[in-house]
């Protein structure tokens, strides 16, 4: 994900992206300040400076996925960069963008008052982008944060093989988790697009029916053979008195992306239906040739990708719900 040194453009030489720390001077280990000397993470380095341009832009406390939805506009990302997907279809920019909240969290910069909801600390709200150094301001606050949870977790893991535990259970942590850490308060959506990835396929299309009429669309299911792509056929009644006829498709993709043929067959199964609107769900993304097909002719498209997938379900509580957990914490009842 590097960029070529050459024509670069100006905020290379902006934010200490170009900084090289020497892990004595800083008195930290080697393995915690290599990835940020590696050209491969400035994707990641300058998503800290996207995600906080974004929080400034919307003012407060806004979805996780409005603001990295904003943060990819900038233009410090090429088009190629904005598409790149994973093996399971996950964004790798998202990704970037996840850790980069994740950094700023523990460099005292963002907050998260509630489930998928981020916004700027005091100090974060008082960034001056002219001054803002990547270190100085984040990764120095923020790799002593994932050092102090590394040590933690290797104690319990001490007192687990005492205890005579299961090994598999006490995995070790890899000196580069601080940059492959999700936030704790996100690894249920990756859990979960796993979940919806590996579904059976009829399943996954029974579920997004029955979330579509939880949603408000009286919606149903259409047999499995002769339906021409179609997933589901329904009604929307807006509080204007307009109905709306709604078909359904779904693509239920392990890795790939929805492509811009998909969408212009899926517009021909709208008109073949004579509906006056298309829903598309994925729990992969789609291509940028997509987004643009789903917007052309008639009959809009309304897609949805395996983030907003998540949200809904989040929202509509279908098989997702917040659970109130009790945390002990161990350095207070310490046996040593």
């Amino acid at each position: 994900m590097g960029r070529k040194e050459q024509n670069a453009p100006d905020w290379y030489n902006q934010f200490g992206m170009n900084r090289h720390i020497d892990a004595k001077e800083v008195n930290m280990p080697a393995s915690s300040v290599s990835n940020f000397n590696a050209k491969l993470s400035r994707i990641e380095k300058i998503s800290v400076i996207a995600i906080l341009k974004a929080l400034k832009e919307f003012g407060g406390p806004t979805k996780a996925k409005l603001v990295k939805d904003r943060a990819t506009e900038y233009d410090y990302y090429t088009q190629e960069e904005r598409d790149a997907t994973g093996n399971s279809g996950y964004g790798i920019l998202d990704l970037h963008l996840q850790f980069a909240m994740s950094n700023l969290k523990r460099a005292g910069l963002l907050a998260s008052p509630s489930r998928g909801v981020w916004e700027l600390t005091d100090e974060g709200k008082h960034v001056n982008f002219s001054t803002f150094d990547i270190w100085d301001d984040v990764y120095a606050k923020s790799i002593p944060v994932w050092e102090a949870a590394k040590a933690k977790k290797k104690q319990k893991q001490k007192a687990a093989k005492k205890l005579s535990l299961d090994e598999e259970t006490t995995n070790d942590i890899t000196s580069e988790e601080f940059v492959n850490d999700i936030d704790e308060g996100e690894v249920w959506r990756k859990e979960l697009l796993n979940k919806l990835q590996r579904m059976n396929p009829y399943k996954f299309e029974e579920l997004i029916v029955s979330l579509m009429r939880k949603i408000g669309i009286k919606m149903e299911k259409t047999p499995k053979s002769g339906d021409s792509g179609i997933d589901g056929i329904g009604y929307l009644r807006t509080p204007e008195l307009l109905t709306y006829k709604v078909v359904l498709q779904t693509k239920r993709f392990n890795k790939g992306q929805v492509t811009g043929p998909d969408i212009s067959n899926f517009a021909g199964s709208i008109s073949g239906h004579n509906a006056d609107r298309g829903i598309f769900v994925t729990t992969s993304v789609y291509t940028k040739d997509a987004v643009e097909r789903s917007r052309q002719g008639a009959n809009l498209i309304t897609l949805i990708n395996g983030e907003e997938l998540i949200d809904l379900l989040y929202d509509n509580q279908m098989g997702v719900r917040e659970k109130t957990i009790v945390v002990i914490d161990d350095d207070l009842f310490s046996e040593d």
